[in-house]
């Protein structure tokens, strides 16, 4: 009877080593499966940007509504939905975000100055000579340093993809 009881116990023991890798195993196929939703939607989202024209990129993916080509708010801002993917609470509404070299309090100012090394910056936007400067170069940027972030949460977890890329005349 104490071999069968010792023998059950070192089952159960095993069974559960089993299931608890067998959940982490399906945890990170679901985190694999999330970073590649996160990763197609920031390509595919800088792709779209491509399409408005380079003069238009940064005002029609800034965070100020009121300098939108067609009129305030017609433009579609900077952040964006993922398919498949939740934003979360306490976040931003949605999953995609687009970053440009811009205050947040001042979203339509696009500047050369700012130190942000995911975006390469400082940089001399307008390509006047190396020349860095404070001024506001949303009229005439010929460089474009773009973040695009996609963050969410799911039941597995927290997740993050960054692609940052320097967007350029002709590109």
């Amino acid at each position: 009877m104490l071999e069968l009881m010792v023998a059950i116990a070192t089952l159960a023991v095993g069974l559960l080593g089993f299931t608890q890798a067998l959940v982490t195993a399906m945890r990170a196929q679901r985190m694999s499966h999330e970073q590649g939703l996160a990763m197609e939607a920031a390509r595919r989202q800088i792709e779209l940007m491509k399409t408005a024209g380079f003069v238009n990129i940064f005002r029609q993916y800034n965070g100020d509504r009121g300098d939108d080509l067609g009129g305030p708010g017609t433009a579609p801002g900077p952040q964006f939905a993922v398919q498949g993917l939740s934003a979360g609470q306490g976040g931003p509404a949605l999953p995609g975000e687009v970053l440009f070299p811009a205050l947040a309090s001042q979203p339509a100012t696009l500047r050369e100055d700012l130190t942000l090394p995911e975006l390469g910056t400082p940089l001399d936007l307008n390509l006047d000579n190396g020349t860095i400067d404070s001024l506001d170069h949303a009229s005439n940027y010929r460089l474009l340093p773009v973040l695009v972030r996609v963050r969410w949460l799911s039941m597995a977890g927290r997740g993050e993809v960054r692609l940052a890329t320097v967007l350029g005349v002709g590109s």
